[in-house]
């Protein structure tokens, strides 16, 4: 033996705490995010082109009508803005640890949960998008930033 110490591999993220910020809404306050799927489709010579399946967020239904309000835009023929959505997971410390940068989002479906006299669950909101792009993000920033940083760095 050399006597090394083996580093223990790191822990899984918990997926319980998360934050998701879509660009140009206030804060939204989610209790849920289903992912987009990445499929690569069709081989190229330089790569493969990707489809993307739906980005789902859902969250308690307040007096804030900001996911109602983009989704009706579109719903009216509107040209609704594409929006970047960021989803992070933080670190143990609560600082941005790792996450998505969703690219070109624009809402497609609209829904509440049922409402239930008997019950005493929160209504819930939940907001489907279309996704455009899906970048890994390291600690508050795109992976490809990096790159373009050193690229431009060395110029």
């Amino acid at each position: 033996m050399t006597g090394e110490r083996r580093q223990a591999p790191p822990l899984p993220f918990g997926n319980m705490r998360f934050r998701v910020e879509i660009e140009g809404l206030p804060g939204s306050g989610a209790v849920e995010v289903i992912l987009p799927e990445a499929r690569i489709a069709a081989r190229r010579r330089k790569g493969g082109a990707v489809l993307y399946g739906p980005l789902i967020v859902r969250r308690g239904l307040t007096v804030a009508r900001d996911w109602y309000e983009w989704w009706d835009e579109a719903r009216r023929g509107r040209r609704p803005p594409k929006r970047s959505v960021r989803v992070m997971l933080p670190d143990g410390a609560g600082a941005d640890a790792a996450g998505w940068l969703i690219k070109d989002a624009l809402p497609v479906a609209y829904r509440l949960s049922p409402l239930n006299a008997l019950g005493n669950e929160p209504v819930i909101e939940t907001l489907e998008m279309s996704v455009g792009g899906f970048q890994a993000v390291d600690s508050g920033r795109a992976s490809g930033d990096r790159t373009n940083a050193r690229r431009r760095a060395s110029k």
